[in-house]
């Protein structure tokens, strides 16, 4: 039995910020249901949820994202009326999205001063002449109390995710208005073990400041750590607010509404996954005709590959049914070796051998026809097409599947997305043609999984697969792994969650800048040897 829920913490002051009976509705669906919310000054309230159950749409209509069909948005009391972004920014809101939004092509400083460079000249106030040196300064002012470790000069494009997520952090602190309300969206995910700790003490000096900080994380243990509420959404409602030192069981039961730990103890899931389907589903090819190997022979090999600054001197081997764990630090290079064996990146030396046999993956086409298949750490520019529907962002690496003579078959197409759609649980509304941007994070993950499904690759890279998925999609994601495993596929997860890494891997490799530094079996490995290894 468990205890019950904490006792809220006590506040005599009016709420900072208070949003009242918010409704929203999407093509006559309606997604928040009168939802309340309050936050007070200096307070930490963590906003819960799995994907899906409210908790975006109601940040972007405090945001001006969105605007609300009901009920009211009140800052010190006083009544307002967002009606865009440049409203709430105004009024002091700052929301950190989960999905980057930066110029890739533009440097850290513009991205930072976006709208707000400063010019030259007093006499000048429309002047259009940048003030560059003022820019930069101000950039590496705010860039430094963040930690950060690369210079405001730096282009966009060059940074990893984590350190775009950083500039993104940057961005909210340095508007010239002051941030009285700050909304961050998964700001961890990307983040390493220290700069996740900065992030904290920015987080605590804010606080001390009075700003109140609105987060959101699927990761239960740092909200935890930082937060002193906890306000759980399911399905639009809110489910309940607890005080953030609750047991993690009670928060996961109150936002799934189903007890997952009862179900880890021994409890089968309702609906199985089931996901073999070897008469609809068609291989991928491979320019190599593979020879009787033995059943444990490697189903990859890498012989010390290299490639530029990335990674050096990479040996390894992969077997089906195998998982195998890359774990490392921002920038060790554990990502970088899976995108070079899908052909993003070159390899200046070393050999890859699949089933045995030298292959050359120059391009991602290359790779599919190896039967390899990537899913990129970020969804957003490298996993989706947005504006494209499920269907076909499920069907778009396997056309040749629903199609004749380069007509697709729109039959065919509906009845293949349903067919996957049904057997990995992705839950939509209005069915297969329902665009993917409208989709929860968990669930465009698991379309992007059921796209190399579909194509019928045999060794599948997953980068930071759980990225900004909440807790219930996560044990999915994870089952849906183990059943790859289970039907043949060999598996590399590379990932900077440590929880993630031991839960999954049957190896785990660890990378430090750009070598691997050591190789520890799953069952055996803990987030004290893994973070030792990878600190070197």
């Amino acid at each position: 039995m468990t205890e019950p829920p904490s006792p809220l913490p006590v506040f005599t002051s009016s709420p900072l910020l208070a949003m009242r009976g918010i409704r929203k509705s999407f093509a006559g669906t309606e997604v928040l249901h009168g939802v309340d919310l309050a936050l007070q000054s200096g307070e930490v309230l963590a906003l819960l949820g799995e994907n899906g159950a409210g908790k975006s749409t109601l940040m972007k209509i405090l945001n001006g994202d969105y605007t609300k069909d009901a009920g009211e948005i009140l800052l010190d009391g006083l009544l307002m009326d967002f009606r865009s972004p440049r409203d709430a920014q105004r009024a002091g809101i700052r929301v950190i999205y989960q999905e980057l939004n930066d110029a890739a092509d533009l440097s850290v400083t513009e991205n930072v001063l976006l709208g707000q460079l400063p010019r030259r000249g007093n006499s000048f106030p429309f002047s259009t002449m940048v003030d560059w040196t003022k820019a930069r300064a101000r950039t590496a002012e705010v860039l430094s109390s963040l930690r950060a470790d690369f210079s405001p000069d730096t282009p966009m494009r060059r940074l990893s995710v984590g350190q775009r997520q950083i500039v993104e952090i940057a961005k909210a602190l340095s508007a010239t208005t002051k941030a009285r309300v700050l909304v961050m969206d998964e700001p961890t995910a990307a983040l390493t073990p220290r700069e996740v700790e900065v992030l904290f003490k920015t987080i605590t000096s804010l606080r001390a400041q009075g700003v109140g900080i609105i987060y959101i994380s699927h990761r239960l243990e740092e909200v935890r750590q930082i937060a002193q509420r906890v306000m759980l959404l399911r399905d639009g409602n809110v489910a309940g607010i607890v005080a953030a030192d609750v047991s993690r069981r009670d928060i996961v039961r109150m936002m799934v509404g189903r007890d997952l730990e009862a179900q880890r103890e021994g409890e089968a899931p309702a609906e199985p996954f089931a996901l073999s389907d070897e008469s609809a589903r068609q291989p991928a090819t491979s320019s190599v005709e593979p020879e009787p190997r033995p059943p444990d022979a490697p189903a990859l090999e890498t012989l010390h590959i290299s490639s530029g600054r990335a990674f050096r001197n990479v040996s390894f081997q992969l077997r089906p049914r195998e998982i195998l764990g890359m774990f490392g630090l921002l920038g060790a290079g554990h990502l970088q070796v899976t995108r070079a064996l899908f052909g993003i990146r070159s390899i200046d030396s070393g050999k890859v051998l699949i089933n045995g046999q030298r292959v050359h993956v120059d391009s991602p086409r290359a790779a599919q026809r190896h039967g390899i298949g990537l899913v990129s750490e970020d969804r957003k520019l490298e996993g989706l097409v947005p504006m494209m529907s499920v269907g076909d962002n499920l069907l778009f690496s396997h056309w040749r599947a629903v199609s004749s003579g380069g007509v697709v078959s729109k039959q065919l197409h509906r009845t293949r997305a349903e067919h996957w759609i049904n057997r990995i649980g992705v839950r939509l509304k209005t069915g297969v043609q329902q665009p993917i941007a409208t989709l929860s994070g968990g669930n465009q993950q698991k379309v992007i999984l059921a796209r190399w499904l579909e194509a019928g690759v045999k060794i599948l890279l997953l980068n930071e697969p759980t990225r900004g998925v909440d807790v219930g999609a996560r044990k999915d994601i994870y089952a849906l792994i183990d059943e790859l495993r289970r039907e043949g596929l060999a598996v590399i997860v590379c990932s900077s969650d440590l929880e993630e890494i031991l839960e999954v891997s049957d190896r785990v490799l660890v990378f430090a800048k750009g070598n691997v530094v050591a190789e520890l079996a799953g069952a055996t490995a803990t987030e004290e040897t893994l973070l030792a290894a990878a600190s070197v």
